[in-house]
């Protein structure tokens, strides 16, 4: 799909059908949230994913969230995973807690309020996400989570260290209880092996 020459899908072919897609940007954050949200139960994201894009959902469903993942994927072939990194298993931006900066960016390089704004095509927003400019607040804070310190050294190295440290995403809760436990237990005595293996 080229943005330049196609129009961009507000409706999917699953089945042989045309069904209509809630492509918006919210969505499709929406979307990546549920995927990531640890208080979801596996065995209930696919429905709700489902509900969240069709206003009429296809009798085909494993078809459907084929096209979901297609549109998430702006397209492109979907991967197994959906990732938010930048190429090094780093996530480097959460919606959620990078709103602010987002919102900020998206104001200031194309004077989109993306809070009033009634709609606008998740690949668009993507394209746009992605050629924000380097002096962006946002776009300086990923280069900071990205970058691999270990080829640095001196101030460099310590700089970078102090900005991952500043600008580091929160873990999940679940995650963070776990490493807490494991703390616990170093500072107080007791079984490592137990927690880590749950």
């Amino acid at each position: 799909m080229n943005l330049l020459l196609d129009r961009a899908p507000i409706s999917v072919s699953v089945g042989g059908r045309q069904y209509p897609i809630d492509a918006d940007f919210r969505n499709c954050i929406r979307f990546e949230q549920l995927m990531f949200d640890s208080d979801v139960p596996d065995n209930l994201r696919g429905a709700i994913a489902l509900h969240l894009f069709y206003p009429e959902i296809p009798p085909d469903t494993a078809g459907a969230f084929r096209a979901i993942l297609w549109l998430y994927s702006c397209g492109e072939q979907p991967k197994e995973e959906i990732n938010k990194s930048g190429g090094n298993g780093k996530r480097i931006y959460d919606y959620e807690y990078d709103s602010g900066y987002i919102y900020a960016a998206f104001l200031a390089d194309y004077g989109i309020d993306l809070e009033s704004i009634e709609y606008l095509h998740w690949w668009k927003f993507r394209a746009l996400f992605a050629s924000l400019r380097q002096g962006n607040m946002i776009v300086k804070i990923m280069g900071y989570r990205a970058a691999d310190t270990r080829k640095m050294k001196g101030e460099e190295k310590k700089h970078y260290r102090e900005m991952q440290r500043l600008y580091a995403l929160p873990r999940p809760a679940g995650e963070q209880e776990k490493l807490d436990a494991i703390n616990d237990v170093l500072l107080h005595g007791g079984d490592v092996s137990r927690l880590i293996r749950k």
